[in-house]
């Protein structure tokens, strides 16, 4: 295990935490608050009030990951969130859930704590760490930071703890504000957003409409605006993101 004697100062990650404006901006914070406190790979998960079925998997609840695509795709090709004691835990407490690997894996039944301590090991990871989180819905997360370090002290688990509490919520106001902003554009005004992405100019987006260049740049102003962008650049850029071209 790798020698971390002493917490990080954390002070760095909690001012970030107020720059995130992206769920990309979430990951560069995510990663790098990580990273800091001697962790291999983060997450973000949304619960469900109920694990069943075998469809469910470790792709669909994770909201944010930095766990490798081939981490991901053995745990779910091998069910194992299914039986997942972790899972099964954080939906019961509302405190931080420590754990070590081959110590919970062996409550899974048959043969999955073979399978999930391989797995696992592959990938050096012996521990992790859970923060249960509920956003400004009433929603249940917990961001989650796994690897091969030593125990975590209380103040250092208590730092973590506030950390996750915060970077929920500013995911959940994210969420919010790109419902709204998805929610404010008419249809034209998508429209011409979609033209300009397709690199149209304001003349050959009149033809294509039928409507004059001034109304043009007219609804392109107005969708600017709403969606709070200084230029159509940005507009463009932001109106991607939210996936309002179908």
């Amino acid at each position: 295990m790798s020698d971390f004697p002493t917490p990080p100062d954390s002070s760095g990650s909690f001012a970030m935490i107020e720059t995130i404006r992206t769920i990309f901006d979430a990951m560069q914070v995510l990663r790098k608050t990580c990273l800091s406190h001697g962790f291999r790979y983060f997450s973000v998960i949304t619960l469900p009030s109920a694990i069943s079925g075998d469809d469910t998997s470790i792709a669909s609840l994770a909201t944010i990951s930095s766990w490798p695509p081939e981490l991901i795709a053995g745990y779910d090709r091998l069910g194992l969130a299914k039986n997942s004691p972790v899972l099964d835990r954080l939906r019961k407490q509302i405190t931080p859930l420590v754990f070590d690997i081959e110590d919970i894996t062996r409550r899974r039944p048959g043969e999955e704590p073979q399978n999930a301590n391989e797995l696992f090991s592959s990938f050096d990871l012996t521990m992790g760490v859970y923060f249960p989180v509920h956003d400004n819905h009433g929603l249940r997360h917990a961001v989650s930071f796994v690897g091969d370090r030593d125990p975590l002290p209380v103040e250092e688990l208590s730092t973590l703890s506030l950390f996750s509490t915060m970077l929920v919520e500013q995911i959940s106001r994210i969420s919010v504000a790109d419902h709204a902003a998805k929610s404010v554009l008419n249809d034209r005004e998508v429209e011409i957003l979609k033209w300009t992405a397709e690199g149209k100019t304001s003349p050959e987006i009149a033809r294509i409409t039928g409507l004059s260049e001034h109304t043009v740049n007219h609804y392109a102003t107005i969708a600017t605006k709403k969606l709070g962008c200084s230029n159509r650049t940005q507009a463009v850029v932001y109106a991607i993101r939210l996936g309002l071209f179908k």
